[in-house]
């Protein structure tokens, strides 16, 4: 049995096929016609029914009768200048495009908009997308995915991207990074996706983080990170001036073990640098720097750490020092 809300929705749609079949043809009726459609995505549906009751039954004798609404719920009223040559000729549909310009491809959904956003190393960057939110990407960064009418699914594929999501509560943004899950209706976050390891850092508002049957909601201020063997730590206080101060090109790490900082460094240096085999990915070091002083600060760790730093012109290596 239908809905209250459903009945309406089909005497709504049923005065709007009489509407069009008329002939008319008002700048003023075909905007609220449109915004009849964008109210509700029953409203489409509806449409559709009475058009094809339309298709079914247009030579019926008291067709107009037939589709007024028996229960007085905005009913159309057919015009006196309605011909039946009109409501029988051409069908609807070509009713519909000829002369209110909108019809049949007002109710067609809008195609998917494909997403693909990427930096090169050392690039950061910041894309507006068409429903107003950003998105920031880090170095060597890449995110891709679509926009349709009813959802808003990304995939971060490499690298970290602060996303500034507007607020759509018909349409949750998802972001997948192959291990972890992030859904939300519009708020500030930020990912970084390293090898075996995603953070998710919330700068605003209320996220939600999945990954296998697991699931935690993060508020600002809030971070979490998933591993292979943790699928979701445990939430914990981040310092959002350093966590999101590579979005002005600096790097920021707080106690970080020495295998994050190459993997963040080989977004923006000028040649790969690499952990030697035996090289202390363990040591933790707290460090801040621009992205143009990473030979100073290579240098400096080569110096003040057990550590050897060696350059050649096609990369960079860190082995165990002496």
């Amino acid at each position: 049995m239908k809905s209250d809300s459903e009945k309406v929705s089909d005497a709504e749609a049923r005065s709007w096929v009489l509407y069009f079949a008329s002939g008319e043809s008002a700048p003023e009726k075909e905007q609220a016609f449109a915004a009849w459609l964008a109210a509700s995505p029953d409203h489409g549906a509806a449409f559709e029914r009475a058009r094809r009751l339309w298709d079914a039954i247009a030579d019926a004798d008291g067709v107009e009768d037939i589709l007024t609404d028996q229960n007085n719920i905005k009913p159309f009223q057919p015009h006196r200048g309605m011909s039946r040559r009109l409501l029988l000729g051409g069908g609807l549909a070509a009713s519909l495009v000829c002369t209110a310009g909108i019809g049949l491809l007002a109710l067609q959904p809008a195609p998917p908009e494909a997403i693909l956003l990427s930096t090169a190393r050392g690039e950061i960057k910041t894309f507006t997308l068409s429903d107003g939110s950003e998105i920031t990407l880090g170095g060597d960064s890449q995110v891709r995915g679509e926009l349709t009418a009813r959802a808003r699914n990304l995939q971060l594929a490499s690298g970290n991207a602060y996303f500034d999501i507007a607020r759509d509560e018909g349409r949750p943004l998802t972001v997948d990074t192959g291990s972890v899950l992030v859904r939300v209706l519009g708020t500030r976050f930020d990912i970084k996706k390293r090898t075996g390891q995603v953070s998710v850092s919330v700068d605003s508002g209320h996220v939600r983080v999945m990954a296998d049957a697991a699931a935690r909601d993060l508020r600002a201020g809030d971070r979490i990170v998933s591993t292979a063997a943790l699928r979701l730590g445990s939430v914990e206080p981040f310092d959002a001036e350093k966590e999101l101060s590579w979005r002005s090109g600096r790097l920021s790490f707080v106690d970080a073990p020495l295998r994050d900082i190459v993997a963040d460094l080989n977004q923006y240096s000028d040649r790969p640098v690499r952990l030697a085999p035996g090289a202390p990915a363990d040591l933790r070091l707290t460090l801040s720097f621009s992205i143009q002083q990473i030979g100073q600060v290579l240098a400096g760790l080569d110096s003040a750490y057990p550590i050897d730093v060696r350059e050649s012109d096609t990369e960079i290596v860190i082995s165990e020092g002496l």
